[in-house]
């Protein structure tokens, strides 16, 4: 008889304790919707309110009586009126920060990225500050930022001193952004192209430096390329038989971006070498400047060890025009089985051939 009624008061008690739990969740959901709710409607309210003052329909004074309680919403506000409205919204809302009541916003984000101990939160801090603080008052915190342990924070420094075009800041860049191997080297060449012409001379100068590291020449160098700085052309091509085979990789690039002709032989010549990436971003930029000249190199390519070579050659022939294709179409009566593949593949992708034309091929069932 004990026995059941302990039994009976054991399922009293965890029966009572699931509905206190269930009221509890049901209590919290509905806390936590009516603060979504507040916070969607603060968001929206001060949303318009900036909009009005961008228009000059309302005062500075006016829009701090309406941040007042909102402080935490502005800055990512403020940031995405900036990205969508362009420069002249972001310069007049940076304004914003200077009335005594705000500038201790400025104040808290810097603090923030030079002594928080979450890193997300001073990766924040580094993507805001261009958006709520002049520029005289962040280049010096955000190249500080570049040495941080956290590549993600080092990432974000770089990419608001690019958006401000803090030219003075390139070789700092190129020197902290060393990046960890799943990282794509083209996000950081990103970065650098970001800053515009204005990056141009800070890059070719770099170049030069007898200090410079390969591992940030080959973000200028890129950088170079993606610009199409034809005044580059002499300088990368002496890193195209550099021993760092990134730096001949993304030299090889940056010759075909920029049209170099005058490297035509130049990457010939890297169509040889023992790193087949480098034969196959020689073979790329071939095609991409269009010399006539680089066929006979182009078709005994199509022989490679390696397909990626053999077919960026192949895409490279066809981008020379008639002389190209008809070399690539001669190319499907090869005795090298290989040869003939690539060049029929590319052929077809490019509909410069029909099945039956296909067909004709002498060593097509071998």
């Amino acid at each position: 008889m004990k026995t059941f009624l302990l039994i009976a008061y054991a399922i009293v008690l965890l029966t009572g304790i699931v509905i206190l739990l269930s009221l509890w969740i049901l209590i919290f959901n509905n806390r936590s919707i009516r603060q979504e709710e507040t916070a969607t409607n603060n968001r929206s309210t001060l949303r318009l309110t900036l909009m009005s003052y961008l228009k000059e329909e309302i005062d500075v004074t006016t829009v701090r009586r309406s941040i007042a309680g909102k402080e935490s919403l502005l800055t990512g506000l403020v940031s995405q009126l900036a990205e969508e409205f362009g420069e002249p919204a972001q310069i007049k809302l940076i304004g914003l920060f200077e009335v005594p009541e705000l500038a201790g916003i400025v104040q808290k984000e810097l603090r923030t990225l030079s002594g928080a101990y979450n890193w997300r939160k001073r990766q924040r801090a580094a993507t805001y500050l261009p958006y709520i603080a002049k520029d005289s008052i962040i280049i010096a915190p955000l190249m500080h930022a570049l040495e941080d342990s956290v590549f993600m924070v080092r990432f974000s420094a770089a990419h608001s001193l690019a958006k401000i075009k803090a030219t003075q800041t390139i070789i700092p860049i190129l020197e902290h952004l060393s990046l960890p191997a799943e990282w794509p080297i083209e996000r950081t060449i990103e970065i650098i192209f970001a800053m515009g012409k204005e990056a141009i001379t800070p890059l070719l100068n770099y170049l030069f430096l007898p200090t410079a590291k390969n591992e940030c020449k080959v973000f200028a160098i890129s950088a170079l390329g993606l610009q199409h700085v034809s005044e580059a052309v002499p300088v990368i091509l002496t890193h195209l038989n550099n021993p760092d085979k990134e730096l001949r990789i993304q030299s090889a690039k940056a010759l075909g971006n920029i049209g170099a002709t005058e490297a035509t032989g130049a990457l010939c010549n890297s169509m040889k070498e023992s790193a087949w990436e480098v034969r196959a971003a020689a073979a790329n930029a071939l095609g991409l400047l269009k010399n006539n000249s680089s066929i006979p190199t182009l078709l005994g390519s199509l022989r490679d060890s390696v397909w990626w070579v053999r077919y960026n050659s192949a895409n490279a022939l066809a981008e020379l025009g008639d002389d190209g294709i008809s070399a690539l179409k001669n190319a499907l009566t090869y005795a090298d089985k290989f040869a003939r593949e690539v060049s029929r593949l590319v052929l077809q992708e490019r509909s410069l051939i029909t099945i039956d034309q296909n067909q004709t091929s002498p060593w097509l069932s071998t």
